[in-house]
């Protein structure tokens, strides 16, 4: 008796609060494509970069996959306005950019670096 009493207790407790957390669903299928690089400088080991887009709330998270020194980081709309600019800044690993109200596909990711630069652009695709 002792044990069914406890065991409905741990169920309330936490199993039904995991199961009751709300699931973000996403609006658009994001795109990142790779539209041009340029290297600057031949370095001792390859420079790898990727980056992955993700729209979730209406927010766009842009998260670099790749560590880059004193990189400038523009983003522009398909208006041409600039949205996020990032001077100077230094790119690590897991490093994310926000895009607030995301709305004006396709955005233009330009990495301006001594090393390198690199041109993606970031298309949605509706559900």
């Amino acid at each position: 008796m002792k044990t069914k009493v406890l065991f409905i207790l741990l169920s309330v407790l936490f199993i039904m609060p995991i199961n009751a957390i709300p699931h973000k669903k996403h609006r658009h299928k994001v795109n990142a494509k790779i539209i041009s690089t340029n290297y600057k400088t031949t370095t001792r080991s390859p420079l790898f970069f990727s980056l992955t887009a993700d729209e979730t709330d209406n927010n766009l998270a842009i998260t670099f996959q790749f560590p880059l020194e004193e990189a400038d980081i523009t983003v522009t709309d398909k208006d041409g306005n600039i949205v996020v600019s990032e001077l100077n800044s230094s790119i690590y690993e897991g490093k994310t950019v926000y895009v607030p109200n995301s709305d004006s596909y396709p955005y233009l990711v330009e990495i301006t670096s001594p090393y390198l630069d690199i041109e993606v652009e970031i298309t949605s695709e509706d559900y």
